[in-house]
């Protein structure tokens, strides 16, 4: 009876493994370079580590236009008190596809124009002329808002302000951001740097016999 007792534990173990080997999902051996992008975060293109840079504002001190694409809540822009259209405008490292735009106010305004183009304006005056993309409402001082609408490719992304008729102090923007989906190459690539394939088991483990 001892003999036949440890012929039985020899076996249980390698069962388990196959149980194991072939209870694995099919999920987990995907090939990463098929993943969705959509799954990802989206990428911040405005911000001044991305390549952004603020090219324009209509009024304020030039020199620190990038407050508004510091990523930092904290640091606001300023435009002039007597700015009655505050624009600001961000050119992005290459044309991209943006789908959606956001801001963070610093101060009290009514809405925000947005126009996504290819090309930098020669004057900025000429956007009344045509219809915005779209426009962010609903704005309160310190909380991001946003708006989602079809990707469109663009290199610039102009923010007209419609400020309200009364306000206590000239117009202040905490942050601007421009959201793109990350490069179906450059997720293929991170995925395959962060997540080698997984060895799937072709068949259950040989099993030697042991002499009594």
């Amino acid at each position: 009876m001892r003999f036949l007792h440890a012929s039985w534990s020899r076996l249980i173990v390698p069962t388990g493994l196959i149980g194991l080997a072939l209870g694995i999902s099919p999920i987990q051996a995907a090939d990463p370079s098929k993943r969705d992008s959509s799954d990802l975060a989206d990428v911040d293109l405005a911000k001044v580590l991305a390549g952004g840079k603020v090219v324009f504002v209509s009024s304020g001190s030039r020199p620190i236009g990038f407050q508004a694409i510091d990523d930092e809540r904290r640091t606001t822009f300023q435009f002039s008190n007597s700015d009655p259209r505050p624009t600001l405008i961000v050119e992005l490292e290459k044309i991209r596809p943006v789908h959606r735009v956001s801001v963070v106010p610093g101060s009290q305004s009514l809405k925000v124009d947005v126009y996504l183009l290819t090309k930098r304006p020669r004057n900025v005056s000429n956007l009344d002329k045509i219809e915005p993309l779209t426009s962010i409402v609903d704005l309160v001082v310190g909380r991001e808002a946003a708006v989602d609408f079809a990707p469109q490719r663009a290199r610039y992304v102009v923010l007209r302000w419609t400020l309200a008729t009364k306000l206590p102090g000239p117009l202040k923007i905490a942050e601007v951001s421009a959201f793109t989906k990350p490069d179906s190459a450059q997720v293929a690539d991170a995925l395959a740097a962060t997540e080698p394939p997984i060895n799937v088991a072709l068949g259950p483990p040989v099993l030697t016999p042991v002499s009594p």
